[in-house]
């Protein structure tokens, strides 16, 4: 995220300020209580649609101006939170509400922007335990996931989570997929392996759906082609696993899966066998495919993809949806943990939750 980036984020948050300070000004004047309930309905259902349509939808258009879209959001979020704290304020014996309307849609955005821009540049380590009766010995490895570096977060950040994770010593490092995205230059795309495969322990990749910049031409074409995308990531020592295994100790199989957006993808059933007797960690991206965790049967799945929404409300609204979106789960036999990921998409902002890398033991039961 370089600093013309940042200048062009704050930019972006004007023209959605200006226009939410308008739609203020003229539902001023309205003074029917049934009437201004129906429009702060249809502001927060606006809000959510285009958060919705900023980190959920692709397309040309959306891609283009997902800067100016996400402004308004941002503006049509705090005046929401701006008409709850006027409700509140109008229990109380303050005759100046209407003035100080204004004011607080000024703070409030400032505020929201604020907080989810220095949100996306926070990357916090997230601890969780396993144990079954498979494992012989304990192992304690380092999970992250949708970095999409080049967009949303600085150099120093990454290189400061980086340092972090390589004095952990940990077994080994597993990369859930969308490291890089559409916007990532072929330059910042070999930096990032590069630093990867300095931490001079076992980094074992799968691909995400945006890591080959499949979309490429919504950006104005990819800027590396997939052969130069594999070779960074081997030339740097990083092990690529599509649909593949391996066996890391006695007890513990690691089971990488291509992902869901590609027609290569194996079915279950075509995988390869592995080990009988051994704790089967299954690594996938996107943690929707609850038939194939189900056929699978492995220990335990982690995948990334969903940003846990990146964007408030979205992770009720995948939830609500019954989507696997944060957190722990149970399929089956299998525990399932989806990683709100480490990074997130394009615009550096997040206000749904926190970046996080996963430090993971697996112990015996």
């Amino acid at each position: 995220m370089t600093v013309t980036r940042y200048l062009l984020w704050f930019l972006s948050l004007i023209p959605g300020f200006l226009l939410t300070a308008c739609l203020r000004r003229f539902t001023n004047q309205i003074h029917n209580r049934p009437v201004k309930l129906v429009l702060f309905v249809l502001k927060a259902c606006l809000a959510i649609w285009l958060a919705y349509l900023v980190i959920a939808t692709a397309s040309p258009f959306l891609w283009k101006y997902n800067y100016l879209l996400s402004g308004l959001y941002i503006a049509l979020l705090a005046d929401c939170l701006c008409d709850l704290v006027l409700v509140v304020l109008s229990f109380t014996r303050y005759k100046e509400i209407k003035k100080l309307g204004m004011i607080l849609l000024c703070v409030l955005t400032a505020a929201l922007f604020l907080q989810g821009t220095i949100n996306s540049q926070t990357i916090l380590p997230h601890h969780l335990r396993y144990s079954s009766e498979k494992l012989t010995s304990k192992h304690e490895f380092v999970f992250l996931s949708d970095l999409h570096y080049g967009s949303p977060q600085t150099q120093e950040a990454v290189e400061k989570a980086l340092t972090e994770i390589e004095f952990l010593h940990p077994e080994f490092v597993l990369l859930g997929g969308d490291i890089t995205d559409e916007h990532t230059e072929k330059e910042e795309m070999e930096w990032i392996f590069e630093q990867l495969g300095s931490l001079h322990i076992p980094v074992y990749y799968v691909y995400g759906n945006h890591d080959r910049q499949d979309r490429g031409s919504y950006v104005g074409g990819k800027k590396f082609t997939e052969d130069e995308l594999k070779s960074a990531i081997e030339d740097n020592g990083l092990i690529i696993l599509q649909d593949e295994f391996v066996q890391v100790s006695d007890d513990l199989v690691i089971l990488g899966r291509e992902d869901d957006s590609r027609l290569s993808r194996k079915p279950v059933e075509d995988l390869p066998a592995f080990p009988e007797n051994t704790y089967l960690l299954c690594v996938d991206h996107s943690p929707y495919q609850n038939e194939d965790i189900l056929e699978t049967g492995a220990d335990l799945q982690l995948s990334g993809h969903t940003h846990a929404g990146q964007y408030f409300p979205l992770k009720f609204v995948y939830a609500l949806a019954g989507l696997n979106v944060l957190g722990n789960y149970r399929i089956g036999d299998t525990d399932v943990y989806v990683s709100p990921g480490i990074g997130g998409w394009y615009m550096p902002f997040r206000n749904e939750s926190h970046c996080y890398y996963e430090i993971i033991e697996l112990s015996p039961q």
